[in-house]
């Protein structure tokens, strides 16, 4: 074993839902038309664009009744049904192993219920990606009670959507698209959907809110959320978020434990963004400049300055070949379209909606003078590379050094056997990662000097702190990794 693997810690999984004041994703956790939208290919229909004219015709008064809306639109809404496979829910970090013995660590069976929403009369339908995600057998109900065996066209974690096609479906009812840009706070909106497997379940709010970013529930997100107060609950998943007119402006996503509190939606023109991708390859392609970003509070007194303000920027990205700094405030992006900047939150959404090759100028403010840089964007990676990205920065930004904190750490657990130190865990994105240690490797020498306790481990280590050498036992093998960064 030679060579050296350089890594960072592997970013958590979109898929996961972090706790942020109570926020639970909505589904499967419970046991007159002008023109049509486009799509990737040319001359290609997947869904229809409404003008703000009420799709009901006749005598519709939504002061006094919404009947006639919910009667019409229904028929769009249907109820998703998941079985699969999938790992039971349980972090491993920090149990004692002892306990492991006593955990059902075999797969279990996922049953699930959600939304969906109707695009075409074929039967293409858009939910979420946490309502299909592992599914091994998909069934869709209709408002009628008609059910139709689907398969997942494509999904896309980080938008939190997912594209299905029922199959045999022909002559539907679909739903029409409008504009979650044109909505305001204080706007009414109307949820249909089936919050604990209630189908058809429909309920009213307003707007609460525009702009929420992913809240945390999404690591690494581009969803940029809806807030509504119209009441779902889990199992409204992936169910559409109508406006007064009848038109779709949002994708339910999110609501407070146990359906009480805020709900959230991806808006409808994120999803637009979104759905001929999936359509057409499966996965969505974003744009992609290299750089993270930092907030900065005002000074007391003063407002918040418009614009992203990068933390760092990630060597050989695009950002760096277009000679954007730590520091600079990023006021305009000129692509495809102009866009004024208002948080790095916006950049980071705007830039991934151009295709990876778009040349852009960025103005920018820099020690409180506008520069113009010229930047072509370049396509954001996946979960690898952009390990091995971040790892280089880390490693020139902390000047070479393996122990940046001045911590000298390996990065495993060990227990203690009779031919020393063996290796019972390796923690991801650590030095031992790195180096390629695996469970139950026996530790015999680090720099040179044996090994027979956790303190040798890190007198060991602290010899040097830009090289590391390390030799195990595998099997009836001895192996050894170095890695060196000066």
């Amino acid at each position: 074993m030679t060579g050296t693997t350089i890594r960072i810690q592997r970013l958590r999984s979109p898929q996961a839902l972090l706790a942020f004041l109570g926020l639970t994703v909505v589904g499967g956790g419970a046991a007159a038309l002008s023109h049509i939208g486009s799509a990737a290919a040319a001359g290609e229909t997947l869904w229809r664009d409404g003008t703000g004219v009420p799709v009901v015709t006749d005598n519709y008064e939504p002061r006094r009744s919404l009947a006639p809306l919910i009667k019409e639109i229904g028929a769009t809404v249907v109820n998703v049904r998941v079985a699969g496979k999938m790992r039971p829910p349980i972090e491993l970090d920090g149990i004692d192993p002892r306990m492991l013995p006593f955990l059902d660590m075999g797969p279990q069976q996922k049953q699930g219920i959600g939304s969906g929403v109707i695009l075409s009369s074929d039967g293409l339908v858009v939910t979420n990606n946490h309502v299909v995600d592992g599914a091994e057998k998909l069934e869709v109900k209709l408002s009628d009670g008609r059910m139709f065996n689907a398969k997942v066209l494509g999904s896309d974690p980080l938008t939190d959507l997912a594209l299905i096609q029922l199959e045999g479906a022909k002559g539907l009812k679909a739903a029409t698209l409008g504009s979650s840009a044109t909505m305001s706070v204080g706007d009414w909106v109307l949820a249909i959907g089936s919050p604990m497997g209630l189908e058809q379940t429909a309920t009213t709010g307003i707007v609460s809110a525009k702009g929420r970013g992913s809240l945390g529930l999404y690591a690494n997100s581009y969803i940029d959320f809806l807030q509504t107060d119209a009441a779902i609950a889990p199992g409204s998943s992936g169910g559409p978020l109508f406006n007064m007119n009848g038109e779709v402006i949002g994708i339910n996503t999110a609501v407070g434990a146990m359906g009480r509190g805020p709900g959230f939606a991806v808006p409808i023109d994120q999803a637009k963004q979104v759905i001929p991708q999936l359509k057409h390859s499966g996965k969505v392609v974003r744009g992609w400049l290299g750089i993270s970003g930092r907030d900065i509070e005002p000074a007391v007194g003063r407002a918040l300055e418009s614009g992203a303000v990068i933390g760092a920027v990630m060597p050989g990205t695009p950002a760096a070949k277009a000679g954007l700094q730590t520091g600079d405030r990023i006021i305009r992006i000129i692509g495809v379209d102009s866009h004024d900047i208002a948080s790095f939150g916006d950049l980071r959404g705007r830039v991934a909606e151009l295709k990876p090759g778009t040349e852009t100028t960025l103005i920018v403010v820099r020690k409180d003078k506008p520069v113009t840089l010229k930047a072509t964007v370049g396509k954001l990676p996946g979960d690898d590379e952009l390990r091995k990205i971040g790892q280089r920065g880390q490693r020139e930004s902390s000047g070479g050094e393996l122990f940046p904190d001045g911590q000298p750490r390996l990065g495993v657990e060990v227990e203690a056997t009779a031919d020393g130190l063996q290796v019972r865990s390796v923690r991801p994105g650590s030095l031992a990662e790195e180096l390629g240690l695996k469970q139950g490797d026996r530790l015999q020498t680090i720099n040179g000097e044996a090994i027979r306790s956790n303190a040798d481990v890190a007198a060991a280590l602290g010899k040097d702190g830009g090289r590391v050498e390390v030799k195990v036992k595998r099997g009836s093998a001895s192996h050894s990794a170095v890695i060196e960064r000066r």
